[in-house]
């Protein structure tokens, strides 16, 4: 029979302790979030934070509308952007819904970070206590220092709210643990697949985590098991019930937008992955942003850490945890020994590709680089984050080291032991002052809201930055871009060039094998329909400014006369030119650069070029694509591809000649590809397809 008292008194401990490790959170609890504040550690205001709060506003607002939060059109402008594959925390902003429409979503991002610190806690005592049953100041103790641990608050303190929710993740290793144990019979595979899914839908990189655990324990459990075959058909009941749950992800991944010609492999992602790994002895590490020894540490920490980004390198156990978990693993490792495998695989994993000793770079590849071949593993840029499954086995063996000292001492000494080791955390553990933080609410975005729009709003985010999310939770409005984790695939600022020019405020030569040209612009402007422009005037450079208001001018819009100035931004509403619509085109990846003569523009492709047709109708559409091309030789190939089908082939010449080809093209934009034969202009020279004078589509 359960005992309701000892688990609602555990809720309520692990609350209080809650309350003291997040203060001041309910202080400011609808106004303010909270931050690590001006240290060298993290950012001054965190980008992350803001990110999460829009989260809980976004997704708040879909389900109001009837809509589902996991995809939005109100980031990345037309195309919209699959929220399932970023930082959502789709359960907690499910969770938090009610909350967000009543007290709105910084209570709901205050609320959740509450909530999981207390549940991280309240889960690491249920399954420490799986482990040491009919005890519980042990797992009471574990439990406590596993949600305090120095990297757990860290994450608090970063604003990163999708790590701080790591109650599911210890809550899955439990029902995998009772799934293994038979403990609940046939309700066991159902209870691990629920916890399963909520990790999926928390946080993939918890997922990752989740899944190894899953993987190794499943595999040591077999090792010496009374019934293996009872043993593997729970776990192919889980299985099969994780990979039920798992279809909504594994269907938004299989439609995501990609350009099979973008695929080449950016080197400033190995950089981030190895600044996103432990230390060797990074577990070790002490409490950041200490109060007593908090600048310290910090200036330690940078320069221990892979590019000083201590922010992702950080992985700290506790030295409280630390000891007590040592001290448990030397006394059980011979009956508990497949838990200090997992755990010592993970840590493994966490050090990343390559090895750093307190931070030496030993340039040891490490097995990281295996699950970087692996499909869809090449994102997994966080190595780090697999030392959170040592830090929960660490709290496992806290627990076994509390118990067995309870066993061996008597109990006036055991007493005085856990009061010196409370002690000893509460100083350790002590949180840092933090910063209060408010979202700012500028007056034009407040002015677009009551006029709705499309907005531009410059500069764009090149990087972790939540400028525009902060300002779109008062205006509204779909935005170009904005900032996400996983940046997706985004054609319409990587080559249209309306959008293009005014999101980088680049200008275009206007010859080119495309229109270019004054009208054209126009006419795209039909199509992408973007209202006003904001320009945040101390961000930008000088020139900058002027291409824009060159551009403003160029769409008719009044340079001259902003719509809405103050000291800080000027905002331009441009005309929709709704009179303008019609098809147009614009070159994707795959083509060189533009060349030019007296008489002529052309440009090479690189045998598989890309063209993007926009049908700017709310019906389908027989266009005509029509354009000038010159073969490399007499009787080379050409192919017409869409979304992996061929459309159509022929012959093409060496003479300047016209070609024309029918397309079928539904509303919105549409990818084709120009496949030929290439030559080479010599060795680490260029490949060239064909020369290419225009194109156009009507």
């Amino acid at each position: 029979m359960v005992n309701w008292r000892l688990h609602l008194g555990a809720l309520g401990f692990y609350l209080a302790l809650t309350l003291w490790l997040t203060w001041p959170l309910t202080a400011g609890f609808t106004t303010h979030y909270y931050t690590g504040g001006n240290y060298i550690f993290y950012y001054p205001t965190s980008p992350d934070a803001p990110q999460n709060i829009w989260n809980f506003w976004m997704s708040e607002r879909a389900l109001q509308a009837g809509q589902s939060p996991l995809r939005t059109e109100l980031l990345y402008y037309p195309e919209g952007v699959q929220m399932i594959l970023q930082t959502l925390n789709v359960v907690a902003v499910l969770m938090a819904a009610p909350l967000t429409a009543s007290f709105g979503p910084i209570a709901a991002y205050n609320f959740t970070a509450i909530f999981a610190v207390m549940l991280t806690g309240y889960a690491g005592f249920l399954l420490t206590r799986a482990f040491v049953p009919n005890l519980v100041g042990p797992p009471l103790l574990a439990g406590a220092l596993l949600t305090a641990s120095p990297f757990h608050i860290a994450k608090l303190d970063a604003g990163q709210l999708n790590f701080v929710t790591m109650q599911w993740l210890v809550f899955f290793i439990l029902a995998f643990i009772v799934l293994q144990r038979g403990q609940l019979r046939r309700a066991g595979g159902g209870l691990a697949a629920l916890a399963f899914a909520l990790v999926l839908y928390t946080d993939w990189y918890w997922t990752l985590v989740a899944v190894l655990f899953g993987m190794m324990w499943a595999a040591l459990s077999l090792l010496g098991a009374q019934r293996p075959l009872a043993l593997v058909g729970r776990y192919v009941g889980f299985g099969g019930l994780a990979i039920l749950v798992s279809l909504p992800l594994l269907l938004a991944l299989r439609a995501a937008p990609s350009s099979p010609l973008e695929n080449s492999p950016n080197p400033i992602w190995a950089i981030y992955t190895q600044a996103y790994s432990a230390d060797a002895l990074g577990f070790f590490f002490p409490a950041a942003r200490h109060p007593l020894w908090g600048v310290p540490v910090e200036h330690f920490l940078v320069a221990m850490a892979p590019y000083s980004v201590t922010e992702g390198s950080y992985t700290a156990a506790g030295w409280t945890l630390a000891a007590l978990a040592l001290l448990g693993t030397f006394w059980f490792w011979r009956e508990h020994w497949r838990l200090v495998v997992i755990g010592g695989v993970a840590w493994i994993f966490a050090l990343g590709p390559s090895l750093y000793v307190l931070g030496y770079a030993t340039g040891i590849t490490m097995p990281y680089r295996l699950l970087q071949l692996l499909p869809f593993l090449e994102t997994a840029r966080r190595p780090n984050l697999f030392g959170v499954l040592t830090i929960i086995i660490a709290a496992i063996f806290a627990a076994l080291a509390l118990a067995e000292l309870r066993r061996r001492l008597t109990p006036s000494n055991y007493k005085l032991a856990m009061g010196v080791l409370v002690i000893v955390a509460l100083i350790e553990l002590w949180p840092a002052p933090r910063v209060a933080n408010t979202l700012e609410r500028a007056p034009v975005y407040a002015q677009i809201a009551n006029d709705p729009g499309v907005v531009v709003d410059l500069p764009l985010e090149m990087g972790t930055d939540s400028r525009t999310l902060i300002n779109q939770m008062v205006h509204g409005q779909p935005i170009l871009q904005g900032y996400v984790a996983r940046a997706p695939f985004y054609a319409t600022i990587l080559y249209s060039p309306l959008p293009r020019q005014l999101a980088l405020m680049q200008r275009w030569p206007e010859e080119d094998i495309v229109a270019l040209d004054a009208a054209s612009l126009k006419t795209m402007q039909c199509y992408y329909q973007l209202r006003y422009v904001v320009l945040d005037r101390p961000l930008l450079q000088p020139e900058q400014q002027q291409v824009a208001l060159a551009l403003i001018d160029t769409l008719g819009g009044n340079a001259a006369q902003p719509w809405y100035a103050d000291e800080q931004r000027w905002a331009y509403e441009l005309p929709l030119h709704q009179d303008r619509c019609a098809p147009f085109l614009f070159l994707g990846a795959g083509w060189h650069d533009r060349e030019v003569d007296e008489t002529h523009v052309w440009r090479w492709t690189m045998g598989h070029s890309e063209i993007y047709i926009i049908n700017p109708d709310s019906e389908p559409q027989l266009v005509s694509l029509e354009f000038m091309a010159m073969a490399t030789v007499d009787g080379q190939q050409l192919e017409l591809w869409n979304n992996g089908v061929l459309l159509n082939e022929f012959t093409i010449i060496q003479a300047r000649r016209r070609y024309k080809l029918p397309l079928w093209l539904p509303p919105g934009q549409h990818r084709f590809v120009l496949h030929t034969p290439t030559t080479s202009e010599g060795v680490g020279k260029r490949e060239l397809g064909m020369t290419v004078l225009w194109l156009r589509v009507y």
